[in-house]
């Protein structure tokens, strides 16, 4: 089994080879896949039915489950029957092998000898450990996927299947002496179909029908398919925060995380400097996750004003960085800024209009005036009492400063445009 792999997509049933079908048994088979216990037969090549598989203690170094399948060929009066599993099902139609009537096949009428499919991984990974009888270099075993449409596909391809072919990923591959080895086989996106719904893998002791020798032995562990993983930042909003010395400002930042990931893996959302370098990067927040998601992160106080600020988002395992968010966030830091309140006044942003509310105010005449934080005036206009004052100014997204006066003394406060 696998240690610590996730993703979302389809994966290969019972790729770890942990569970068996009539275990202790001649017909035993890995839950899942079929062999030629299982196959179609005439009467010519029934005597072909014969245990050529079982379930094994050999594992691959580092795997976390307790098994592995092992296949092997026989002869047969003089003929090699090749070791031979499937997520399909064996059509055992001629006693010669190289004959089209043998073949490899899915099912869709029948859910024991078909695997529903939707993906389109990129490639599939599967340990190997080969050892021919002759201890030949140049024979070699053969794992064969192909992923295909709504039609009985067949391995070999016949005419009528090679219309309804979607990917493939084929590896023939030579002795490993005695050793597991991982091999990982790209998929080739190539086929004419464009509908992925099932899978047919094919998995055999000698990549030529009837080829190598009676003992060649084939030990399979820990089959899946790999999506390669991407990451991108979501929309950050709002895009205006304000912290001051001893304040800091939550913010969230989603993301989109698909693929194959590690149990474990960090993602992590940065912040980077007022003009959007991230060279030195501010962690914002992190969580463990292996699928899309969003950080409840932290502005940390002191952090600068700047209208150029940018996010983005990193992972662990694999390790990845997304682009950053695309659009310029501005932090306004409002250390020092004072605010002396005014019950009577409400002050808002409408849009572009800047609202003072006076509906309870009984102000002597009075001017509003909007700074920005860096204290340059943006406008000014005169309020009037018992009435809800407005005043259209082009100003954009960020924290502003308003002053007005009442009789002799002076109300300020900070106000957002959102």
């Amino acid at each position: 089994m696998f240690a610590g792999r996730t993703n979302a997509q389809t994966t290969i049933n019972n790729g770890g080879f942990e569970t068996y079908d009539s275990y202790g048994t001649t017909s035993v088979e890995p839950t899942n896949w079929n062999s030629f216990m299982t196959a179609d037969a005439t009467i010519l090549t029934q005597f072909g039915k014969k245990q050529r598989l079982n379930r094994s203690d050999v594992k691959r170094p580092g795997t976390v489950g307790s098994y592995s399948v092992v296949i092997w060929s026989t002869n047969e009066l003089g003929t090699i029957a090749n070791g031979n599993l499937t997520t399909g099902k064996i059509n055992m139609g001629s006693t010669s092998p190289t004959n089209s009537a043998n073949y490899n096949f899915t099912k869709t009428s029948d859910a024991n000898f078909k695997h529903p499919f939707i993906g389109h991984p990129d490639s599939l990974v599967v340990w190997v450990r080969y050892k021919p009888a002759s201890n030949s270099t140049t024979e070699t075993a053969r794992v064969h996927a192909v992923i295909h449409d709504n039609y009985d596909v067949r391995d070999p391809a016949d005419g009528g299947s090679t219309t309804h072919l979607v990917g493939d990923a084929t590896l023939n591959f030579t002795k490993t002496n005695g050793l597991w080895v991982r091999k990982s086989i790209p998929f080739v996106y190539a086929g004419a179909s464009t509908t992925p719904l099932y899978i047919l893998i094919s998995m055999t002791t000698n990549s030529t029908p009837g080829g190598g020798s009676a003992g060649d032995s084939l030990y399979i562990d820990d089959m899946e398919v790999i999506y390669n993983p991407t990451l991108t930042t979501g929309t950050i909003s709002p895009l205006a925060y304000i912290v001051s010395s001893t304040t800091s400002s939550p913010i969230t930042v989603p993301f989109t995380l698909t693929g194959t990931m590690y149990t474990g893996n960090v993602v992590t959302a940065q912040l980077s400097d007022a003009s959007g370098s991230f060279a030195s990067p501010i962690v914002l927040g992190s969580v463990s996750m292996t699928s899309s998601g969003s950080i409840p992160g932290t502005i940390p106080a002191g952090t600068a004003t700047g209208s150029g600020y940018l996010v983005r988002v990193v992972s662990s395992n694999f390790a990845l960085t997304a682009a950053d968010n695309g659009s310029n966030i501005l932090i306004s830091d409002v250390t020092g800024v004072q605010t002396h309140n005014n019950s009577n006044c409400n002050i808002y942003f409408s849009g572009n209009d800047l609202m003072a509310d006076m509906h309870n105010a009984t102000l002597k005449t009075s001017v509003l005036k909007i700074y920005s934080i860096e204290g340059k005036e943006m406008g000014s206009f005169s309020l009037e009492n018992n009435q809800l004052n407005s005043h259209r100014i082009s100003l954009p997204t960020g924290v502003y400063i308003y002053t007005f006066t009442d009789g002799e003394q002076l109300f300020s406060g900070k106000v957002v445009k959102l």
